[in-house]
């Protein structure tokens, strides 16, 4: 029988001001870091010296540098559907498509990295969960095509046509994007829930 005494494992309090600073400094670290190298080439250490936090802080907060990339991707989905709400509103469908074009080309290079990196499965992930959340709101007790379909079909599109036009000259324009949304994703879903009900 070991007479060590149990440790107990430091977990940190995600609302503790601390906390949210260091999370935030290490994800702000990380996004400069990217700009110059690819994500293989970065180590946690490089992170936490751009950061200014200690290397234990870093493993407070998170297990792996793609879990904090993780993390920086589903705060990104969170803020571009923040933006981005009315998309699906009958009344200025071109005006909204062109908003959430703009979110994303405000900040083209980091959507890039995270659209190419391991961060693209958690911000489809997050983006799918909203999405079905939003679509429940909505339309709660459709019997047509179940929700969770829709949403998961809603999610695959966008993420497709923002990747394949990030890989386009920086130039595109940005009205085309909006186009593809449009005729891609926003008609068909139109054409299955109609628009939507406030």
């Amino acid at each position: 029988m070991s007479t060590k005494p149990a440790t107990r494992k430091r977990i940190s309090r995600p609302h503790d001001l601390r906390v949210v600073k260091s999370r935030a400094a290490l994800g702000q670290a990380l996004l400069r870091l990217i700009e110059t190298r690819a994500l293989e080439q970065i180590t946690i250490k490089d992170i936490t010296t751009e950061a200014g936090v200690s290397y234990p802080v870093f493993f407070r907060q998170f297990s792996s540098k793609e879990e904090l990339l993780a993390d920086i991707a589903a705060e990104e989905v969170r803020n571009l559907l923040a933006h981005t709400y009315p998309l699906f509103d009958v009344a200025a469908p071109s005006d909204n498509l062109i908003a959430f074009c703009l979110v994303v080309e405000r900040r083209k290079a980091l959507w890039r990295t995270l659209l190419t990196t391991g961060a693209a499965s958690a911000m489809r992930n997050e983006f799918k969960r909203i999405a079905a959340e939003i679509g429940n709101d909505q339309h709660p007790g459709d019997p047509g095509v179940p929700v969770e379909l829709a949403s998961a079909f809603v999610t695959s599109s966008i993420f497709e046509i923002l990747t394949w036009w990030l890989n386009q000259p920086d130039d595109y324009p940005l009205e085309d994007v909006a186009s593809l949304v449009d005729g891609l994703v926003v008609a068909p879903v139109f054409r299955v829930y109609g628009p939507r009900s406030d």
